[in-house]
């Protein structure tokens, strides 16, 4: 997707927004719809995220797609959360995994956090956000903090531009989110740590609340996917996601864009 930042202009601008939390801009060409929070210098340009025209039902990058690594043993009913809406890729694939496949057959709960309504009007008018959809406006660390269900799957994928929230680095949050977590819960979240000093603290972090670690590394990312849950995560390796059904078929390169896949357990 790296080639969409040159097809970032005005002559492909669709629509723009803007308030207390910033600009948002949508662009399109003829394969695919994405999203910026309006960078100035094309360098500087972060692509919150890309919707294919034709198949928007799909997660086109690996870091996206390892979103949905729970699904090599999840645990049905699903009882989702989702904090940070972004282009709702994840409203949309786990949407079409249930009502159009076999690889979902019971969604119990699925709710959606997201601070900014523009980016939830946004997802509406131009992501395909599905119809009917639980979407919470208010802010992630908030929401947590007053839970009142636990789930099963906890995905997190927060950024403003390239930077992730603060409040990830916060034990109180992390507390909570074990607190909303059922026992066999699996917790995923994108990362972007700018140093090897940062993350280690994260990762002594995340060990303080949950068992097992998986950390993913992507061969044309710098992000990273760390996976959090009180059961074993051995599985979640490159030969399951290799031999996966519904990996050969939904994100048949996924094995080869991960670099590692590291364990903590």
């Amino acid at each position: 997707m790296r080639q969409l930042k040159a097809d970032t202009v005005s002559a492909n601008l669709i629509a723009s927004s803007n308030n207390q939390y910033g600009p948002i801009c949508v662009y399109q060409n003829t394969a695919y719809r994405w999203l910026t929070l309006a960078q100035n210098a094309q360098s500087d340009i972060t692509i919150q995220g890309v919707m294919s025209l034709n198949k928007n039902e799909q997660l086109l990058i690996a870091v996206n797609q390892c979103m949905l690594l729970f699904l090599l043993k999840a645990a049905e009913p699903l009882r989702v959360l989702n904090l940070g809406l972004g282009t709702a890729g994840i409203e949309r694939a786990i949407h079409y995994l249930h009502n159009k496949t076999a690889y979902i057959n019971n969604v119990a709960v699925f709710d959606s956090v997201e601070i900014n309504p523009a980016m939830i009007s946004v997802a509406k008018e131009h992501f395909s956000l599905p119809a009917n959809h639980t979407v919470h406006v208010q802010n992630a660390e908030l929401f947590v903090a007053t839970c009142t269900r636990t789930y099963n799957v906890i995905t997190i994928d927060i950024f403003s531009g390239d930077v992730h929230q603060d409040f990830l680095s916060d034990s109180v949050f992390w507390q909570n989110i074990r607190r909303c977590s059922e026992q066999t819960a699996q917790i995923i979240i994108n990362l972007n740590p700018k140093t090897g000093k940062e993350l280690q603290a994260l990762l002594v972090l995340f060990r303080q609340h949950f068992s097992c670690i998986a950390l993913i590394e992507f061969n044309e990312y710098k992000n990273i996917v760390v996976i959090l849950s009180q059961l074993s995560l051995m599985h979640i390796n490159k030969e399951e996601i290799a031999h996966s059904l519904l990996f050969k078929t939904w994100a048949p390169t996924l094995h080869t864009d991960i670099n590692s896949i590291y364990h903590i357990e």
